[in-house]
């Protein structure tokens, strides 16, 4: 039986907003444009991007500063080569290792449970390190960070190393990301959306 311990409390983190001026230049003037300037300052500045670039440039404004940020994440290869030309090789080199690393499935492998009034995510895995798995909700996605003990070696051979997974999910469809409750089961854990109530959401925008 794995107890999995969460690292964060009931309710997520509290995130530090961003300038209320940099929310608005990303939806005022595009999510993407600002996505691909902030590329072509960093390759201005170093002449090449690194996978970790992309962390920052797909931060908390740019998920919260997009309506569907998981869509517009994936039109970024789209936009490689009509914006970057002879730079967009290497660029799309350093950002497949980070959609690989944030984006692909690892052993923690969710599951959408829909519900009349809720939206479950259901993380599940005997792999994981008890107390390893963290999480931090925001308005467009669910970020998950948790290790996977090291597997045994041979005789002879150094030891493995457990190995930690960073990984980014969209909030479902649907559901409200600041009504929310988590519920730990043995084999993993269960966070509950409410669904979303959307004459009282847009009223409240």
């Amino acid at each position: 039986m794995l107890a999995v311990l969460l690292c964060v409390p009931a309710r997520a983190q509290k995130v530090k907003e961003p300038p209320c001026e940099e929310i608005t230049a990303r939806v005022v003037g595009g999510t993407m444009d600002a996505v691909m300037a902030d590329v072509r300052a960093v390759i201005r500045t170093r002449q090449r991007i690194s996978p970790a670039d992309f962390d920052r440039i797909f931060d908390d404004g740019f998920f919260r500063g997009s309506r569907r940020p998981f869509d517009d994440i994936r039109s970024f290869e789209q936009r490689l080569d009509e914006t970057f030309r002879g730079e967009s090789a290497q660029i799309r080199s350093s950002y497949s290792r980070w959609a690989s690393e944030r984006l692909e499935e690892g052993p923690l492998r969710p599951s959408v449970e829909p519900a009349e009034k809720t939206i479950t995510v259901a993380l599940r895995s005997h792999q994981l390190n008890k107390g390893s798995l963290n999480l931090d909700i925001n308005r467009g996605r669910i970020k998950m960070s948790y290790q996977t003990p090291a597997k045994l070696q041979p005789p002879g051979r150094p030891p493995a190393r457990s190995r930690r997974y960073d990984k980014i999910i969209p909030v479902p469809e649907g559901a409200d990301p600041d009504k929310y409750r988590i519920e730990p089961r043995p084999d993993g854990l269960m966070i509950i959306f409410d669904r979303v109530k959307y004459g009282a959401t847009e009223a409240s925008e």
